[in-house]
């Protein structure tokens, strides 16, 4: 079997909003902050998703090598 080594992480948001990635608190400053300690070579994401739940939440999945 091979060792792929991934980690997932999920994020989760009360609220919808159209911060930008720069506004502190936001949902995208918080993505954005979490993807830049990713390292270019061993992190590297394999996959991002974003749904809305049933009570109008976010929910954003990324899975990357770890």
């Amino acid at each position: 079997m091979a060792a792929y080594n991934t980690r997932v992480k999920i994020f989760i948001s009360s609220k919808a909003n159209a911060d930008a990635d720069s506004v502190a608190g936001s949902y995208a400053k918080e993505i954005n902050d979490y993807i830049q300690t990713l390292d270019a070579t061993t992190g590297t994401i394999l996959e991002m998703n974003t749904v809305e739940l049933l009570n109008g939440s976010m929910m954003t999945i990324l899975v990357h090598l770890g």
